[in-house]
């Protein structure tokens, strides 16, 4: 049998890196997005935003009328009647507020509180996202350590001048 040291070295195997994956797939998943945006132009829609036809709820039991003589926003709670001037954006019912971003006679387009706006699925993936991303650095941080620890000891034990003796 032919000693080791004459045989071809063979060539490490490349291996597919987790955390390359990890990031690239969030940033084709935008670059989906936004080919989408360029192809379809007037369908964008901002999936924070809500939208709410007459006589359809915007904060709790207050319900959206359409404008009145004057161009005022109105909304009705049970026989109340609040009016909101045209140029407003902010609109504040019972201790509660939302951002106004349109208004049309029938309909309105606003931004609920944060965090009614953002789907619980999109918080839960974000999350898991993240939980992925630590746990995948700990182990390949942990995978790197441990290969490199034997080679770390032999190289600082020859520069303390350790030289192992020889046994009789």
């Amino acid at each position: 049998m032919a000693p080791s040291r004459f045989l071809a070295k063979k060539r490490k195997k490349s291996k597919i890196r987790v955390w390359l994956l990890l990031v690239s797939l969030p940033l084709f998943i935008l670059v989906l997005i936004e080919l989408y945006k360029w192809l379809i132009p007037f369908n964008t829609v901002n999936p924070l935003w809500r939208d709410a036809t007459v006589g359809e709820t915007v904060i709790g039991d207050w319900k959206y009328e359409g404008y009145d003589e004057e161009g005022y926003l109105k909304f009705y709670n049970h026989g109340q009647t609040h009016l909101l001037p045209p140029t407003s954006h902010l609109l504040a019912l019972d201790g509660q507020f939302v951002v106004v971003e349109e208004s049309s006679p029938n309909s309105i387009t606003f931004a609920p509180k944060l965090y009614q706006a953002i789907p619980f699925l999109w918080i839960l993936s974000m999350f898991g996202f993240l939980l992925l991303v630590l746990l995948g650095g700990y182990w390949y941080v942990r995978r790197r350590l441990h290969a490199h620890h034997k080679r770390l000891v032999d190289l600082l034990s020859r520069q303390r001048g350790f030289r192992p003796r020889k046994r009789n």
